[in-house]
């Protein structure tokens, strides 16, 4: 599939529909073309409605790290969703799927922090 739209975008590019850079028409003249983008389908679905990627909290109830991230998580007002994967069995084959082996496991789109680590967590949610 990747290959089909690259090609196609390739073809576009060469019969001068869409510019490759904005200086490859001399000054003065300008050229307007529909702007094609193109996107990874998994990451466009894993954004929230505030454009945000979508951020799954892997925990059990007596752990207290757990307890930790969902404070930071709520202070910087980032919406997340918390899976106890002791309750849950679907919850504990998607943790066991990311090769969860401690809590807390965070999913942020389509990264992955294992442990603790909310620097990184919210990073990730930043985009970076």
């Amino acid at each position: 599939m990747r290959i089909i739209i690259l090609s196609t975008a390739l073809l576009l590019v060469i019969a001068g529909m869409v510019p490759v850079h904005a200086d490859m028409y001399p000054s003065g003249l300008t050229k307007t073309a529909p702007r094609i983008i193109l996107a990874d389908a998994n990451e466009l679905k894993a954004k929230s409605a505030r454009n945000c990627p979508v951020v799954e909290l892997y925990v059990t109830s007596w752990c207290g790290y757990c307890k930790m991230m969902e404070r930071v998580l709520a202070k910087k007002g980032i919406e997340y969703t918390a899976y106890d994967i002791e309750k849950d069995d679907s919850a504990a084959k998607v943790y066991r799927e990311l090769h969860g082996r401690g809590v807390p496991l965070v999913r942020v789109g389509s990264k992955v922090v294992y442990g603790y680590d909310p620097d990184t967590v919210i990073s990730y949610v930043n985009g970076r």
